[in-house]
C-alpha cells in the first residue's frame, strides 16, 4: 500500500513502519545544535526520559504539535513521529498535497474532532518540523 494510501486511510496516527529511516534523515541532535534550538529540558520529561537523543527536528515536532493541542508522551512519539514524517515524504515526493492526504475513508476531509483532527494537528507539526518549506499548506487542512 502507497504512502498516500496509507495516510487517506487512517484518521489517526500512522501505523509504524519507516520510522528508522526518518530518524536517520534527521541528522542533527540536540546536543549538536545552536541556542536557539530546544533542549532537553524544553521537552516533557516522559519525552526526554525515553529519548534523550532526540534530533532538533523531532523536538520542534513535539514542542509545535503539543502547541497545537496534541499530548505527545512517550507511549506515542514513535507513531506521532511517523504521521509528521509520513506527510512530509508524500509532499515531498508523493505529488500530492496535503488536502488531499488529509482525507478520510470516504475521501472527504478530516474533520475537526477526535483522531481526525488529531492526526491533522501532526501533519501540521510535522510540516513546520521536517519540511517548511510546504507550510504554505498548512492551511488547506482548516484547523480549528
Amino acid at each position: 500500500m502507497d504512502t498516500v494510501t496509507r495516510l487517506r486511510r487512517r484518521a489517526h496516527p500512522l501505523r509504524p513502519t519507516v520510522l528508522a529511516v526518518a530518524a536517520v534523515a534527521t541528522a542533527a541532535t540536540l546536543a549538536a545544535c545552536g541556542s536557539d534550538a530546544p533542549t532537553l529540558q524544553d521537552l516533557p520529561s516522559d519525552i526526554a526520559t525515553a529519548r534523550p537523543s532526540i534530533s532538533e527536528p523531532e523536538a520542534r515536532f513535539v514542542l509545535d504539535a503539543r502547541n497545537r493541542g496534541v499530548d505527545v508522551t512517550a507511549a506515542t512519539l514513535s507513531d506521532d513521529l511517523e504521521t509528521g514524517t509520513t506527510t512530509c515524504w508524500a509532499l515531498k515526493n508523493g505529488g500530492v498535497t496535503l488536502k488531499q492526504i488529509a482525507v478520510d475513508d470516504a475521501g472527504k476531509p478530516l474533520g475537526n474532532t477526535g483522531d481526525a483532527l488529531r492526526t491533522k494537528q501532526l501533519m501540521a507539526a510535522g510540516v513546520n518540523a521536517f519540511c517548511p518549506d510546504n507550510g504554505d499548506q498548512i492551511v488547506q487542512l482548516a484547523l480549528p
